[in-house]
């Protein structure tokens, strides 16, 4: 059965994809470089995975993944994971 953070994640990112075909797209600064961790973070959050889920895959703490959203999140300049995910998205990282 699928958690409902997963299935709210999964909406988020469908709605997020709706609104690319009208072409908003997340604006971030430019040169916004990720490290190798971090690209591999937010191709998990992309996914719909949850802080735990991804902790659990790529065998660190949870909080270590949150450290790494929340630099994520400051080197884009973006509000929230749902972002961070359509970013991602919008930019063929995940």
């Amino acid at each position: 059965m699928e958690s409902s953070l997963k299935q709210a994640n999964r909406l988020m990112l469908h709605k997020a994809n709706l609104s690319l075909d009208e072409g908003s797209r997340i604006h971030v600064p430019n040169h916004v470089e990720l490290t190798p961790t971090e690209t591999k973070v937010v191709q998990l959050v992309a996914k719909g995975l949850s802080n735990r889920e991804v902790a659990e895959k790529l065998s660190v703490s949870r909080r270590t993944i949150e450290s790494h959203v929340s630099n994520m999140l400051n080197k884009t300049s973006l509000k929230n994971r749902t972002e961070l995910a359509r970013w991602a998205m919008e930019n063929s990282m995940a």
